[in-house]
């Protein structure tokens, strides 16, 4: 997958990899999903402001999700902002903490889903 893969694939991989159908060592398959997911949320952030005339492929994720938060809505934002948020901590491994549950990631993930044209939902 690259940089051009759509949102609805990464998404689509990372409900797989949740489902097993991937062959991920299963301690590793949360994070894995995480990671997935994430890059449909920062590949859909660019496509939500781009479409709204603001080119951000540079910028950082956090400066796209103040963006969207002003062109596609408070609801949007916080979604964004809720899943990015959370898909970052599962995406980072720590010796101090638990590591991410599939319903946890699962939840993120849905999260992430919402962002996308009813079209494209899964």
């Amino acid at each position: 997958m690259s940089s051009t893969t759509p949102p609805a694939r990464f998404l689509e991989q990372a409900r797989a990899a949740l489902r097993g159908k991937h062959a991920i060592p299963a301690r590793q398959v949360p994070r894995a999903a995480a990671l997935l997911a994430r890059q449909a949320l920062e590949a859909r952030g660019v496509e939500i402001c781009c479409a709204h005339g603001a080119e951000l492929r540079a910028a950082t994720m956090r400066s796209r999700l103040v963006v969207l938060r002003k062109v596609a809505g408070d609801k949007a934002g916080d979604l964004a902002g809720v899943a990015w948020s959370g898909l970052s901590r599962s995406c980072h491994h720590h010796a101090y903490e638990l590591s991410p549950t599939s319903g946890e990631v699962g939840y993120l993930i849905d999260n992430v889903a919402q962002l996308l044209p009813a079209a494209q939902d899964p």
